[in-house]
């Protein structure tokens, strides 16, 4: 009999303690494994959701909320800006597009945008069916939200007010669907966008929203007074250097980087991280203690078994062989089960952070996470196996002889 098979046999023997031994290992290999996946995934997600956005121009207040609101669309605006100054700020030759953005409704939770065709130059995005909106009241739709709403050129919806579901419905401002956009994989996908016009004209007083509506008048020839911000991409990444301490100079308006903002909050979230990281080590330290300990009382319960194969011929390696493998046994299992649990939890948290904040996250591990988990249970196997590998090799022959 191999000593895999013997390994084995013992570990069924005493499956509680093994079972233990592998889910408390599981647990720090899912904690670990999720660290690292979030360390290296979130950032890129992030990236990917500004799309083309350099900086927001907005009112005065934290610039962080600023980048949630009007980047990745996460948080609810804090103020508006007057529109015609705000473009005024964006124009500079470093500058290579701008478009207002005016925030306020929504669609069964996705949000309607009020902007400017500018928009699809921010992003790099372009048409996959229909057109851009030619008036107020038509609204062109993200891939991901033309997907979830079930909607497509043609249709009509209504808005409703405020960026949650169960708001006061617009039900006389009916929107059409002229067009819906290519993937960006930017938080552009999730939104459905309209004239910023037409934001202004639902939201106006009723009486000459009416006379809007019915052609005598309106917001075309005066245009929105506010808008939430503005989103403006660079010509070159030297812009980043002056243009936002430019504007952050002024008295109305504050300049946001997307980059320096994840940046900032990366930092500031690193001591949860580690924290977290910390965590998960400490389950593999303690499910590397259990395992040892069980070990040695599994070795010490079988010292006539130990004997009695000595006395047929086995090595003494070969006896400390036999704990190594019920080590290595259990580290396998915890490996394999920490890192199914990633694979069954990673989408579903994939998908609701995608949901809620837009991030597009891979939930995969990478080949070299599986390398380092690998070898760091291994080494966690070997140095709880190796004390009770030791007694096991001197298993003295004389106990089966005595008995």
């Amino acid at each position: 009999m191999t000593s895999l098979a013997l390994a084995w046999a013992f570990l069924r023997r005493r499956w509680g303690q093994a079972l233990l031994s592998v889910v408390v290992g599981a647990l720090g290999v899912a904690a670990v494994e999720t660290v690292a996946i979030a360390e290296r995934e979130l950032p890129k997600a992030a990236e990917r959701a500004f799309g083309g956005v350099d900086m927001v121009i907005g009112p005065k207040g934290s610039a962080l909320d600023l980048v949630l609101c009007c980047v990745l669309h996460a948080s609810d605006p804090r103020g508006l800006i007057p529109l015609k100054e705000g473009m005024d700020q964006a124009r500079n030759p470093m500058v290579a597009a701008a478009a207002p953005i005016a925030l306020g409704d929504s669609v069964r939770g996705r949000r309607i945008v009020g902007t400017t065709a500018d928009i699809l130059a921010v992003y790099h995005a372009h048409m996959a069916q229909g057109a851009i909106w030619t008036k107020p009241l038509q609204a062109v739709l993200g891939s991901d939200a033309a997907r979830a709403l079930g909607l497509k050129p043609g249709d009509s919806f209504v808005g409703t007010h405020g960026l949650a579901p169960g708001g006061e419905e617009h039900s006389k401002f009916p929107y059409t669907v002229t067009g819906i956009l290519a993937p960006t994989g930017s938080a552009l996908d999730r939104l459905v966008l309209t004239d910023i016009e037409s934001v202004y004209l639902i939201h106006r007083d009723p009486d000459d929203a009416a006379e809007t509506k019915a052609g005598r008048g309106g917001p075309t020839g005066f245009g929105p007074p506010a808008a939430t911000a503005i989103l403006t991409s660079f010509r070159s990444p030297v812009a980043m250097a002056s243009l936002p301490r430019i504007i952050d100079a002024t008295e109305r308006f504050s300049a946001a980087s997307p980059e320096l903002e994840t940046a900032r909050l990366a930092r500031a979230g690193r001591p949860v991280i580690m924290a977290v990281m910390g965590i998960g080590l400490l389950f593999a330290g303690i499910a590397a203690a259990t395992a040892a300990t069980a070990l040695a009382a599994a070795m010490s319960g079988r010292a006539r078994d130990l004997a009695l194969l000595r006395a047929l011929g086995a090595h003494p390696w070969e006896i400390a062989g036999i704990a190594a493998v019920e080590a290595c046994l259990l580290a396998a299992g915890a490996l394999a089960l920490g890192l199914a649990a990633v694979a069954a939890l990673g989408p579903w948290a994939a998908t609701m952070l995608a949901e809620r904040d837009g991030l597009l996250v891979t939930v995969a591990p990478s080949v070299q996470d599986m390398t380092l988990l690998a070898g760091g249970a291994a080494a966690a196997a070997l140095a709880a196996a190796a004390a009770p590998a030791l007694r096991a090799a001197r298993a003295s022959i004389e106990t089966v002889l005595k008995a």
